[in-house]
């Protein structure tokens, strides 16, 4: 007798090129990550002193190397055109995935869990054990990681046919951990550049207006702030910073280098000045009379729109800019992006969202510019629409009942219930409905079709193939099913693990039927019934 293949525990998957495992490898971390960090970030930490203390720091520094060392292996090894991922690419072919070791990689991050709630409140000898196992474990996790997308004597021979690149990058990761530490140090002067920049461009409109030096606190007598060092405008620029390499590297090709570079130094000087107008403008608002805006609503949401507005500058900016690119894009490849009708609406509905959440003092009144915006932005792009299949079945529904389901479980075990805000009860009756039927028909109409567009439409497909509009729903692979589900999910913050389960479940209806509609359909049903139970049972917490 023979036996049977499903004997063994393996997948049929060994057509996986080394950047799909990559990918696998990239987005499970990335997931168990931020999964570790939400579920421990509101636990108090204990102090510590000594050895403890240090071992501590030794930790966030390892983790730091760790993170820039395998980014630099990964970029180094890419840049090696006549060798680099194409050999190992071979080496992996026919490796096929082994479930037995991704059981036993969930086992370990498990334990790596329950001893990461343990050292939270350890101190003395103790915690230096721990955090040893603590180090081991995450180390062994990792390769077990490994071990399940292809055997580690694959991973090995690899390792050694790039060994020279795997020590090169030793020194640029440890100068990295350097250049982030002692950027630290820069927060503060970069604090007082500030505070002296919002000092001279609001005393010609605030001739009252207290400086003080010392303290950095800017007092017009109605209103005062402080410059502390997070508002130093480091944070953006170190955002920008790495939006604008992350531009440049993946778009390599299309522009002239060196020249290009000095997009990298203007973006972050810009970002600073903004950072700076930011500020100011928070004053005058605080000092109108309207301290809750400046404080809850504007300070919190305009360094993201500033942050957005340079971004989408630097993409416009390199993109039509014959200056930059080597070669200069066509009218028609400029009026006929394909990409557009499929982001603009979602982009123009958070985009409207900054700036109404901007403009508030808590409760968020100018909510329905998002139903605006998101509209105009489907009316502007409604011909380009019509190769996208709408219809929808019977199987939508259905799915979006389940999601709703699953949501309202989780919001029972993370969320606090909550009765209609105070704001909105005490306005008038008209004015209290229309924000209600606005923000309702938001839910069910414009934020299901701009979502499902971004992620399903564009984000899924672009996974799999640079020609997304032309790929059929049906040919979306199950990885980049998995990478737009979990980007997904992240966009719902504490509702991250629902987010994922409903990204995983609206892509894979898509994918089945062959139709957008029916994903549209089912996301739209389940916001259909969030609606229901916050107007029918009082459970404002959903939305």
């Amino acid at each position: 007798m023979t036996t049977a293949p499903s004997a063994r525990a393996t997948l049929n998957c060994t057509r996986l090129s080394l950047g799909q495992r990559l990918v696998i490898i990239a987005v499970v971390l990335i997931a168990e990550a931020i999964l570790h960090t939400w579920l421990f970030q509101s636990l108090e930490h204990t102090a510590r002193g000594g050895v403890g203390g240090i071992v501590q720091d030794l930790q966030h520094l390892l983790f730091r190397f760790m993170v820039a060392y395998v980014v630099l292996c990964l970029l180094l090894i890419s840049a090696n055109r006549r060798g680099g991922l194409a050999q190992i690419g071979v080496s992996l072919s026919g490796s096929p995935i082994q479930p037995r070791w991704f059981a036993v990689h969930v086992v370990l991050m498990l334990l790596l869990g329950v001893l990461s709630l343990t050292m939270y409140t350890t101190v003395g000898a103790a915690y230096l054990a721990l955090a040893v196992a603590w180090l081991l474990c995450g180390a062994t996790a990792s390769a077990t990681l490994f071990a399940a997308l292809a055997p580690l004597p694959v991973w090995a021979r690899a390792a050694r046919n790039h060994r020279a690149v795997l020590l090169y990058a030793i020194a640029p990761a440890v100068a990295t951990i350097i250049a982030i530490n002692l950027s630290q140090s820069l927060w503060k002067p970069a604090a007082k550049i500030t505070f002296d920049l919002v000092a001279i461009s609001l005393r010609p409109i605030l001739p009252h207006l207290s400086a003080d030096p010392a303290s950095l606190t800017l007092d017009t007598g109605r209103f005062a702030v402080e410059i502390a060092a997070p508002c130093s405008g480091l944070e953006g620029m170190g955002l920008m910073l790495i939006f604008c390499s992350a531009w440049l590297w993946f778009f390599r090709g299309e522009y002239r280098f060196p020249r290009t570079l000095i997009v990298i130094p203007a973006a972050l000087t810009i970002t600073f000045l903004l950072n700076t107008v930011r500020i100011a403008v928070l004053v005058l608002i605080g000092d109108a009379g309207y301290p809750k805006v400046a404080i809850v609503g504007f300070h919190s949401q305009a360094g993201w729109i500033a942050f957005n507005a340079v971004a989408f500058a630097v993409a416009i900016v390199c993109r039509r800019s014959p200056w930059l690119r080597s070669a200069a894009p066509s009218e028609s490849s400029l009026t006929e992006n394909p990409t557009a009708p499929y982001l603009v609406p979602l982009m123009a509905t958070l985009a409207a969202g900054m700036i109404a959440h901007a403009l508030s003092a808590g409760f968020d009144f100018l909510y329905p510019l998002r139903l605006i915006a998101g509209a105009v932005a489907l009316w502007i792009y409604r011909h380009r629409y019509n190769q996208l299949a709408w219809s929808f079945s019977w199987r939508a529904v259905v799915v979006g009942g389940l999601i709703f389901a699953i949501w309202l479980s989780f919001d029972r075990f993370f969320n606090t219930p909550h009765p209609m805000p105070d704001s909105l009860s005490q306005l008038s009756g008209a004015a209290r409905w229309s924000w209600i039927i606005c923000r309702t028909m938001a839910a069910i109409v414009t934020v299901p079709i701009c979502e499902e567009l971004a992620y399903r439409g564009y984000l899924m497909r672009r996974f799999a193939s640079r020609d997304f509009d032309t790929l059929a729903f049906r040919d979306v692979p199950w990885l980049a099913l998995a990478a737009a589900s979990i980007v997904f999910g992240i966009g719902h913050e504490r509702m991250l693990v629902p987010g994922i389960i409903a990204g995983a479940a609206y892509g894979i209806l898509a994918i089945r039927t062959n139709k957008l509609g029916e994903a549209i359909a089912a996301h739209a049903t389940t916001n259909a019934l969030v609606a229901a139970t916050v107007l029918v049972f009082d459970q404002w917490q959903l939305w």
